[in-house]
């Protein structure tokens, strides 16, 4: 077991020991069972040698603080039946105390953990920071693309009962909640950023926001973010299109503008109703979905047909697109020539946490229905359209 994992874990738990007095008790049992044990020995001084006397004082202690009463050792002298009569009702007190503070520790760890106030432990996770009003519905949608070992981890600020229903929702999942503002530092720590691997920023209004203020918090979310964890892969959901150029330049991969596919989807049950019900299939939880796979090694340097021909025999699978991810992009690519006070506010932000670059940010190419004699090429993903994802 590698001990710095679990260090914060055993620092977190001492600490709560020590705040609620646990220690305290323990140390006062202790000191107990040493005056129980130097009064048998002071008292019952017909028990001889001195060494076996100390060791049955001793265990005589123990059995009577814990009301045990084995009965091989008692007091005979007055005396000891004294302190022998004082370390039962001490023992009674002192355990009764200790066991119940003890409980109450982790009665309330439990309860800090369902209402989303600990800090979780998960490793190579997915962030879902905020929600709205389609929340349930994506997270639909993902559950069914995750394969059962991904944690989700949510951050919301939704009541704790309602977060319950969805973590029950998905039993196959690991799920867990924070509850808290997502684009605070301290809550981020506590979903355990810098183990995560992606994150969704979600474009819900609070009571009394505006679309430029959720675009703002959503901006400043995503700075954090990567500050804290340089690799993290974040996806984000705007409000206002003119803000996708700031959130880019923060360095997220894929930017959302809520309602900008709805144009197309009414046109489409205008102009054809057919096209229309089709598309919206592939966007629900219900028949066949996209999906994206990776390309076997003994595909590359063939032809896209012979990958096509493969997935419609073998699994049912239509082959729409391939997409690839190209170099990196460093952060002066995407700042504008022209010097601008956005520029300058992200340039000091990156260089106050000493970082100049966007992570590993990668252009993606993406390819619609690939030529037949296409050659595919390594770290290349395919498209397709089956009613489960194929597994190559």
């Amino acid at each position: 077991m590698n001990f710095e994992r679990i260090r914060p874990q055993l620092t977190s738990f001492f600490r709560t020991l020590r705040r609620e007095l646990v220690l305290h008790l323990f140390f006062g049992v202790i000191g107990l069972l040493c005056l129980g044990t130097l009064g048998f020995f002071i008292s019952e001084t017909h028990i001889d040698p001195w060494e076996t006397r100390l060791w049955k004082a001793a265990w005589w202690a123990l059995v009577t603080l814990t009301t045990v009463g084995y009965g091989d050792v008692v007091p005979v002298t007055g005396a000891g039946r004294l302190v022998g009569a004082g370390l039962m009702f001490g023992g009674l007190l002192m355990l009764s105390l200790l066991t119940a503070t003890i409980a109450s520790v982790f009665v309330e760890r439990k309860f800090r953990r369902e209402r989303g106030l600990e800090a979780v432990k998960m490793e190579q996770h997915i962030l879902i920071l905020g929600w709205n009003h389609d929340g349930v519905v994506f997270l639909d949608q993902l559950m069914r693309r995750l394969s059962g070992g991904v944690p989700v981890v949510l951050v919301n600020q939704l009541p704790a009962e309602q977060l319950e229903n969805l973590r029950a929702k998905y039993p196959d999942h690991e799920v867990a909640y924070i509850w808290g503002d997502f684009s605070r530092e301290d809550i981020l720590l506590k979903a355990n950023v810098r183990r995560a691997v992606k994150a969704v920023i979600l474009g819900g209004r609070q009571a009394g926001e505006t679309a430029a203020q959720v675009d703002q918090r959503i901006l400043l979310t995503a700075l954090t973010l990567k500050s804290l964890n340089p690799k993290l892969r974040i996806l984000a959901e705007l409000h206002l299109p003119e803000n996708r150029l700031y959130l880019e330049r923060a360095g997220v991969e894929e930017v959302m503008i809520r309602g900008q596919y709805d144009s197309s989807l009414m046109a489409g049950a205008i102009a054809a109703p057919g096209l229309f019900r089709l598309m919206t299939s592939l966007l629900t939880v219900e028949g066949p979905d996209l999906w994206a796979v990776e390309i076997p090694p003994r595909f590359h340097g063939h032809q896209v047909k012979e990958l096509a021909q493969y997935l419609k025999e073998k699994h049912q699978a239509l082959l729409i697109g391939l997409y690839s991810e190209g170099r990196a992009l460093s952060l002066e690519d995407l700042l504008s020539e022209e010097p601008s006070a956005i520029d300058d506010f992200i340039r000091r932000k990156f260089e106050a946490t000493g970082m100049t670059h966007l992570f590993g940010r990668a252009k993606v190419d993406v390819q619609v229905n690939p030529p037949d004699e296409q050659i595919l090429t390594p770290r290349q993903q395919a498209v397709v359209i089956a009613s489960a994802r194929p597994f190559l």
